[in-house]
Parts: structure tokens; C-alpha cells; sequence
């Protein structure tokens, strides 16, 4: 085979100088090894990327430094997700003012701009890579490449290229990396790992590379920004990552480190300006920080709760966008409001102290759609030259997530993972920052006013003299509390958190009040609590007759309305036992309560006496008649305050043919139910004169029974 001069040179200087043709952006760095994937993905029903008239954030571009270099490029075989080979992807390039200057042509499936093998692809557009096609740019500024499919409105087909590559030739032949950019990359791998290793240029000229490390997602957008997930200001919640599509494209992200000429890196400003001023709020119990810097970009606030060294998972940690020139004062204002970061708040007067760190390249990785992430990230700081960075994730949002957010996580193998599924039509956000300068720990005291109370207590009174007691729970930020009556005749006896209100008899309705105090914010919110007069039910009471003190118990009753309670002597009784009580006057009060809660009563008295008629006397006749006349039918006594009676009748041969123990029963003559015959007969019976002692008296004698 004859070997042309220009084929020799070829060769020579490849052996020469090698790396001059290892340059290329595309295939190259999304697939490092022919095993991965990272395919780029044409998907106009998932986004723009990349597609015809796309908005600025989702363009694939290309930066042009000077008119003299050009632009190579090519491209693999059009596959879909359905594996088929696809022939209706057309794409074409505008100039920075957005005129076409290449195309429209249909993807190459052959030849010039072909791409057939992966040695091609990251070989690139130099001897033993692929046929490249190529534009001359006529204007210094960002280029942009476009595609488009029919009927991209209604069909979920995803075009993806087999292979690619974009690259940026200088004059002499020489290729320039870091030119080939895009804010919303979307790439295929199908089930495949991604090792794709992506450059994120910063708002603040900051680079850090991102190793995706073997990621799994299918189609998936890699996209950048400086707060994550949303834009509401509430940066704590921005970047929590969530179900569905929640991102936006920011920063540009670069295949290759962006090249330096057009992409300097940031020189690092003063930082942080002294001093940090801090103004206590009483209204939160927080404060407001007020934080002047060198340069825009973000710093890190850091409220120390827990005084033990290190970060606790009490201590608060504000990430916070800041400017140069934020109007006003110059000081860029963040507020902290007053809880600590379990949520609970943090008592008046607590001495704490914070430090503010001023971040640079604050980074975050919203990317959407990963399925799983077996490995986790690894995130080096490229520019300025720096080492590998702790990766912080909040992924409590969805279910079974976790988070670190306060301490970070840095490991060489990788930090973020999630299982097999987890972040399947889900946006999983991760981010990183550089911290330049840090503030000496300063010291402040919390300030909170008064929070509202809730009175506790029986909001209402019974007309006439009473107390009612009331109570608060103790607030943390109260030290002292005031009570207060606005109603006439009454006199308020306060202490702390309770109080007693003493009502005379004419003391008028009106409304109890409290708030607390302290010295530095004040009083707090007045609470009132609005008390109710009631009326008084009517009650009576029956007048009691004297009654001998020798009596046995009775019940009480003749107390109005039914219901209520007896107290005899100031002690509750459902009876009254006079041979119980002492000789004398007694007094027996009925009280009622109605059903609303008031009570009343009534009073009366009974006298206990003593003389001869409450002397127990016993007679028995010596003979009965019981001859159904109906007098004098039956043998009984005739008793008079007599207690515990018995009596036993036996014939004249000493059976016992009858007994009771109630004296007004007596017997009629009879047994077993036969008529006794006439004749004389004998008794016995035992009784006691008096309840108030336990002598029995025994009476004995005979009596005769006539017919």
C-alpha cells in the first residue's frame, strides 16, 4: 500500500505529540470507557435540550474566542428507546445573534460527520478519528447547535446519538478544550451506568468537577443552579428534593474544564466585611444578621444552640445569597426565627453565639429522573486548584429519604446514594460549596417578647361572696405576670402564674386579664377571660318537730328542690340517729347545686329532749279474749319508747308456743295453727328503755286465756 507524505507526517507527529489528538468534547468525557453509556438525548416532550428555537438555558453551545478557529463535529448513529435505528433527526447551528449558519441537514448515517465506532468518537476530529464536518464561525460569541423531529409534540421517542463530538480547532490545528457547554444536559444510558465526569462553572467563577461514579437513570436532565429544586427564597426548602420535575438550569456545564480565556477563575475577594452586626427580634425571638461582602455569592450562617464543641443536631445552619451591593446599608439582612433546628424555640434571654463563612461556587445538582445511585457522587474543586468537597443532600421531602445537612459527607467512593427506584421521576438534589473566610465567634442574647396565655379556671360565679382560682402555664420568655379584675368589689390576690379573686356580695360581672412581662421586649398579648354571674336556686327546707333524743334513726328529707344533700352539724348525713346526738338544739342544713354549677341551702334546727314521756314503759294485761269479737282479740303489750322487743308465750307445760319481736304483734291464741284450750298461760320479754344505752330489761308473768 503506497503511504502518502502528508499520511507519514500524520503518524509522526501523532507518536510525537500525542496529546494534541486525544482532544475532543463529547463521547470522550460522557463515556469514558466503551462499558458506560451517556448518550446524548434529543427528547422535546421531556424538555428543550438542545431542540429548535429552545430558550437560551437549554441551548448546547459552543464559545468561539476568535474568527480563525472552527468548529468540528460529528455524530453516531440515531437510536431510540425502542432500540430502533431512527432517520428523521435533522439539526443545524446558529451564529450568537441567532442566524443559521449550517443546516438544516439530516443527521449523517454514513460518511462525512459519521461517527461509526468508539475509538472515533473520543479519537475526534484529528488522524485516526472520525470525518468531520466543520464551519468556519465568522463571529467571536457563543454558537449553538440545534435538532429537531416531527411530530415532537405528541410522541415520547427518545433520539439519542450513538456517539458524539464538538470540537474547537485553533488556527494552527491545535484543538482548545472547555468550549462545548450546555445549562440542562440530557443524556440516555439505558440501564447502564453513567461515569460521565461533568465541569460546573459557577455564578462566581468557581469550577468543581462532578464524577457521577456509575449512576443509573434511563433518560435523565443534568442540570446546575445556585439554590436547587425551586427559587422561593426559602433556601432551607429550595433544595429539598422532591417528587416530579422541579429544576431550572444556571450555571453553564461544561464537558471538559472551561477554558480559561473565556472562563477565568474568580480571584477570591476580602471576603466577609467586619463587623457582622446582629439585631435581636422580639417578636420571633430570633434576629436579624447583617453580613457585607466582597462579592456576590453566598455565605453560611451558623447559630450555635448546643454549646458542646462541633455541630449538633440542635445548632442552626442558614445558607444565604448575598450581593455586593444589596441596596439600603450595604448589609445583606438574614433571618434566623428563633427556633433551634428541631423546631423548638429557644428561651428569652439565652446567650449564644454564631459565626458567618463566606461560600464560594455554593453548587446545586438537581438532576431528575436517576433512578438509582448505587455509589454516590464525587465532587472535586477544580478552579481555584482545591481538593475533593463533602457533598450535603436533603431527601426527606419524599418518602423513605434521609438526609445530612449539617456535617456533610465526604468520602473517596462516593457520597448520596439511593436504592434501585428512589429517584425515579423524582428530582434528587445534592450540593457543595467553598468556604473562604469565617468570622470569630460572636456572642448575643436572645430577645423575645411575651408569647399569649390561656387562662385556666371556672369562668363562673355564683352571686354573693366566693373565690374563684385561676392559673397560667409558665412561658419561657415571661419573668414576671400581671392580673387584673375590671369589675367592682372584687379584690385580685395574684402570685406567679396563679391568682385568687375573692367576690364580695355586691361585686359586679366583669373580666379577668393577664399577660407577661420581661425587661428587655416588654409585655406580652393581654388575655382576658370574661366571668359570668349566676343566680343563686331557691332552696327550703321542711321545719324538723322536737323529738325525744331516745328515738332510733329516721331519714332526712323536706328538702327543695330534690336532689340535694343534708348536713346535720356541719357533717353530711343521709339520717339522723337521736340517740346518737347529744340532748339539745341540732342544726341540719340542705344544700342544692342547679345544674349550671351554682349552690344554695337552707337551714333548720331539731331538738334532741329529754323527760318522762321519753322514759320507755312496758304493760302487759293478765288476760286476752280471743273469741273473734274483735276485742281484745290477741295478747300484746302496750309499750312507750321502748327498742329491741322480744317476747316468748308457753303453755303450762313450759313448751314455747310462740315468739315475736315486735311489740304490736301479738299472739292470738293459737299454735300450729290449732286453737288453744283455756286456761292460764306464761310469758317473757326482754326489751331496752332507751337506744342511748345497751341495758335490756325482763319482764316476766302469766295471763289467762278466757273463750
Amino acid at each position: 500500500m503506497k503511504v502518502s507524505k502528508i499520511n507519514i507526517v500524520a503518524v509522526l507527529y501523532l507518536v510525537l505529540f500525542p496529546s494534541v489528538f486525544l482532544y475532543s468534547e463529547g463521547t470522550k468525557q460522557v463515556m469514558p470507557n466503551p462499558g458506560a453509556k451517556g448518550q446524548l438525548c434529543i427528547n422535546k416532550w421531556r424538555n428543550d435540550f438542545a431542540f429548535y428555537n429552545a430558550p437560551p438555558e437549554f441551548r448546547l453551545s459552543i464559545s468561539i474566542a476568535e474568527v480563525s478557529e472552527t468548529i468540528r463535529f460529528g455524530f453516531g448513529k440515531v437510536l431510540s428507546n425502542s432500540n430502533a435505528v431512527l432517520s428523521d433527526l435533522v439539526y443545524r447551528i446558529k451564529d450568537p445573534a441567532g442566524n443559521i449558519v449550517y443546516g438544516p441537514f439530516p443527521v449523517p448515517a454514513s460518511g462525512v460527520g459519521h461517527i461509526s465506532t468508539y475509538t472515533e468518537a473520543i479519537t475526534g476530529p484529528f488522524a485516526g478519528g472520525y470525518n468531520y464536518l466543520e464551519i468556519q464561525p465568522l463571529l467571536t460569541g457563543d454558537y449553538y447547535l440545534e435538532f429537531n423531529y416531527p411530530n415532537f409534540n405528541n410522541d415520547d421517542t427518545r433520539h439519542f446519538l450513538e456517539f458524539f463530538d464538538i470540537t474547537v480547532v485553533k488556527a494552527a490545528g491545535t484543538a482548545v478544550d472547555g468550549r462545548v457547554w450546555s445549562k440542562a444536559w440530557q443524556f440516555w444510558t439505558e440501564s447502564d451506568p453513567f461515569y460521565g465526569k461533568m465541569m460546573i462553572l459557577s455564578d462566581d467563577s468557581i469550577v468543581t468537577q462532578v464524577d457521577c461514579n456509575g449512576f443509573k437513570g434511563g433518560s435523565f436532565s443534568f442540570s446546575s443552579n445556585s439554590t436547587g429544586c425551586s427559587t422561593t427564597g426559602n433556601l432551607s426548602n429550595d433544595r429539598m428534593s422532591r417528587l416530579g420535575f422541579h429544576t431550572y438550569p444556571q450555571y453553564k456545564v461544561f464537558l471538559n474544564d472551561p477554558d480559561s480565556i473565556l472562563f477565568p477563575t474568580q480571584k477570591v475577594s476580602a471576603g466577609i466585611f467586619l463587623p457582622v452586626t446582629v439585631s435581636p427580634d422580639c417578636t420571633t425571638g430570633g434576629a436579624d444578621f447583617g453580613i457585607k461582602v466582597g462579592k456576590d455569592g453566598s455565605v453560611k450562617l451558623f447559630v450555635e444552640i448546643n454549646p458542646s464543641p462541633g455541630v449538633d443536631p440542635e445548632d442552626v445552619q442558614i445558607i444565604a445569597n448575598v450581593k455586593t451591593d444589596p441596596g439600603g446599608s450595604g448589609y445583606n439582612i438574614i433571618h434566623w426565627d428563633g427556633k433551634d433546628k428541631l423546631g423548638r424555640p429557644v428561651k428569652n434571654g439565652t446567650s449564644l453565639s454564631f459565626t458567618v463563612t463566606n461560600l464560594s461556587g455554593l453548587t446545586n445538582l438537581p438532576i431528575y429522573d436517576i433512578e438509582n445511585n448505587d455509589k454516590g457522587f464525587i465532587v472535586k474543586q477544580i478552579r481555584p486548584k482545591g481538593k475533593q468537597l463533602k457533598i450535603y443532600w436533603d431527601d426527606t421531602s419524599i418518602p423513605g429519604g434521609n438526609s445530612d445537612i449539617s456535617t456533610g459527607c465526604l468520602s473517596p467512593s462516593g457520597c448520596h446514594t439511593w436504592p434501585n427506584g428512589f429517584g425515579n421521576t423524582k428530582t434528587i438534589n445534592s450540593w457543595w460549596f467553598v468556604t473562604w473566610t469565617e468570622t470569630s465567634a460572636v456572642t448575643f442574647i436572645t430577645k423575645k417578647s411575651p408569647d399569649s396565655l390561656s387562662i385556666s379556671g371556672n369562668a363562673m360565679h355564683c352571686r354573693g361572696k366566693g373565690n374563684l382560682d385561676f392559673s397560667v402555664a409558665a412561658d419561657p420568655n415571661s419573668t414576671s405576670y400581671t392580673w387584673s379584675y375590671s369589675g367592682a368589689g372584687v379584690t385580685v390576690d395574684a402570685s406567679g402564674t396563679t391568682a385568687k379573686l375573692d367576690f364580695s356580695e355586691g361585686a359586679a360581672p366583669g373580666t379577668v386579664s393577664v399577660y407577661g412581662h420581661n425587661d428587655v421586649c416588654g409585655n406580652g398579648p393581654v388575655t382576658n377571660l370574661d366571668i359570668m354571674f349566676m343566680s343563686l336556686p331557691e332552696v327550703s327546707l321542711t321545719p324538723f318537730p322536737d323529738i325525744c333524743y331516745t328515738l332510733p334513726g329516721f331519714g332526712l328529707t323536706g328538702g327543695k328542690p330534690e336532689g340535694g344533700s343534708y348536713f346535720v352539724d356541719g357533717t353530711f348525713a343521709d339520717t339522723l340517729y337521736p340517740y346518737k346526738e347529744a340532748e339539745g338544739l341540732h342544726t341540719i342544713v340542705y344544700s342544692y347545686t342547679a345544674p349550671e354549677g351554682c349552690s344554695n341551702s337552707d337551714t333548720a334546727t331539731i331538738l334532741l329532749r329529754n323527760g318522762p314521756d321519753c322514759e320507755g314503759t312496758v304493760f302487759f294485761p293478765d288476760a286476752f279474749t280471743p273469741n273473734k269479737d274483735n276485742l281484745n282479740e290477741k295478747f300484746k303489750p302496750v309499750v312507750e319508747n321502748i327498742y329491741n322487743f322480744r317476747m316468748l308465750v308457753f303453755n303450762r307445760w313450759g313448751e314455747m308456743i310462740f315468739s315475736t319481736d315486735d311489740a304490736t304483734k301479738g299472739w292470738d291464741g293459737t299454735s300450729k295453727g290449732e286453737e288453744c284450750p283455756e286456761g292460764m298461760y306464761t310469758f317473757t320479754a326482754t326489751y331496752a328503755p332507751s337506744f342511748r344505752s345497751n341495758e335490756n330489761k325482763t319482764q316476766r308473768g302469766v295471763f289467762l286465756l278466757i273463750r
